[in-house]
């Protein structure tokens, strides 16, 4: 689907004290006419056709594509970047390769605000996470700057409902969770 790219890592300012870094992919092919191919195969993405962008949670990484470029969250190192980048060649690759057999998809998914997720999460503003608040810790989980297990309330016994309920709304819209 592409060949050659190029690998920039990047760690959130305000995720310095944080072992995961982001890559930032620039690949030499226009990629966005495989997006409502990709869509109607992984089904939990966020899609915006006239951006346009693919935002979808994939091998627990949180990956957008853009035309030209790729982004990936959660990643240990720049060799976990590589091997994602030559795994998500192959995905859009073989999908293309399918695509007479696949009816494409151009639904949007959820999207969601910092309030949605907001109203799941344990609301005592303990700063446990490292955030004054549970809305900024939101925020920043849209942002996917954090991960819910950041959130030590969230892992107390009695939230697994709570968690599931998050998780679930997370993947809806394409996040990881």
């Amino acid at each position: 689907m592409f060949g050659g790219y190029t690998v920039k890592m990047v760690r959130p300012i305000c995720a310095l004290n944080r072992p995961v870094v982001a890559a930032l992919v620039e690949i030499d092919t226009d990629i966005r006419e495989v997006f409502p191919y990709l869509n109607a195969e992984l089904g939990n993405c966020f899609f915006n056709p006239e951006t346009p962008f693919l935002r979808f949670s994939w091998s627990g990484k949180g990956v957008i594509l853009y035309p030209n470029t790729i982004g990936i969250t959660g990643l240990a190192d720049e060799a976990e970047a590589h091997r994602m980048v030559e795994a998500l060649r192959q995905l859009l690759t073989e999908t293309w390769a399918r695509r007479t057999e696949i009816e494409p998809s151009y639904r949007r998914g959820s999207e969601l605000t910092a309030l949605d997720v907001y109203k799941l999460l344990p609301r005592s503003n303990c700063g446990r996470c490292g955030e004054r608040t549970c809305l900024a810790f939101a925020a920043r989980l849209l942002k996917q700057e954090m991960v819910l297990s950041d959130c030590p309330p969230l892992t107390e016994p009695g939230r697994e409902e709570t968690r599931e309920r998050l998780t679930r709304l997370l993947r809806a819209a394409g996040f990881p969770a």
